[in-house]
């Protein structure tokens, strides 16, 4: 037997834990994502620096919806991995909960610093790539083709507190600016799911009890490149969050059929929905806006897995 059928029966014989298990977890998480004062603090560890990396993805990369199926070097074959509890079946609640039990069985693979975080993805009808510098000092590249044809953007590294000048998607010869380093790969994204729920609310992007922003932040996170432990933290703050319901017969951006999370708008802007395979509970991306093919670690741009 193989380690991942080996891990596969392992995590498939541990039931996973009832919702009277849970609550007491819940209840605090839930505090910790909509703003109440919480008792587990983030770690120390956690770089205020996150919210700049969170603007560039929402204000151009994201436009469309960010979205990720774990598959590549990643994913394991829908019948390797999955939940107790068929997801037309489930609520909101244990399809997340489901979904990280799932994730804890996936490789768990760090990235060098020197690598990139490639992604393939489909934005409406563009078809987007991206290798991303893994520390954020290293030239990346985007590569958007459209039916206008195919356009790259260089994304400049940042190395001793410089980054070179872009204009139009080029480098400007000559040119740098201050910059920070933006790391393609999160290396300080909590393991455990009351840290990840205080982190969430430390860190959201919307006002405190907004339940959208909450899962526009979640599928922010869930779109890059995770370790399994902070990717099942990530599901489990996010299934504390009340108001959610599983919608049954959605597809992804890509058409892919999966159960859908739907978050709640509070400003009148319709639900988001994320979706989720229904036997594997991998992450398929965000129902009529975006999903990702592909996401792998490489060692160069042009790399694809």
């Amino acid at each position: 037997m193989d380690d991942l059928r080996l891990l596969q029966q392992v995590g498939q014989e541990v039931p996973l834990a009832s919702s009277d298990q849970l609550a007491p977890a819940r209840d605090r998480l839930l505090a910790a994502m909509t703003g109440t004062p919480v008792t587990p603090a983030a770690p120390a560890t956690i770089r205020r620096g996150a919210r700049r990396g969170r603007r560039f993805v929402f204000g151009g990369v994201a436009a469309a919806g960010v979205a990720a199926a774990i598959v590549s070097v990643l994913v394991l074959a829908p019948d390797q991995v999955g939940g107790d509890v068929p997801a037309a079946r489930a609520d909101a609640g244990q399809v997340l909960r489901n979904a990280a039990a799932a994730a804890l069985r996936l490789p768990d693979t760090t990235p060098r610093p020197d690598q990139f975080i490639y992604t393939r993805s489909q934005e409406g009808r563009d078809l987007r790539e991206s290798w991303m510098s893994v520390n954020g000092t290293r030239d990346g590249l985007v590569r958007t083709t459209s039916a206008d044809g195919t356009a790259d953007a260089v994304i400049p590294g940042c190395r001793n507190g410089r980054a070179a000048v872009v204009k139009g998607g080029q480098v400007l010869p000559g040119q740098t600016e201050p910059c920070t380093p933006e790391p393609g790969y999160r290396s300080d994204l909590p393991t455990d799911a009351a840290a990840m729920g205080a982190y969430l609310a430390e860190h959201r992007s919307g006002e405190p009890g907004s339940v959208n922003s909450a899962g526009k932040d979640v599928y922010y996170f869930a779109g890059g490149y995770l370790r399994p432990q902070s990717r099942a933290a990530l599901y489990e703050a996010a299934a504390t969050v009340t108001g959610l319901r599983a919608v049954e017969n959605v597809t992804d951006g890509a058409g892919r059929p999966g159960i859908g999370i739907a978050w709640p708008s509070t400003g009148g802007t319709g639900e988001m929905v994320l979706v989720f395979d229904p036997e594997s509970y991998a992450f398929l991306g965000v129902s009529g806006a975006s999903a990702v093919l592909a996401l792998a670690v490489v060692d160069k741009v042009g790399q694809t897995g």
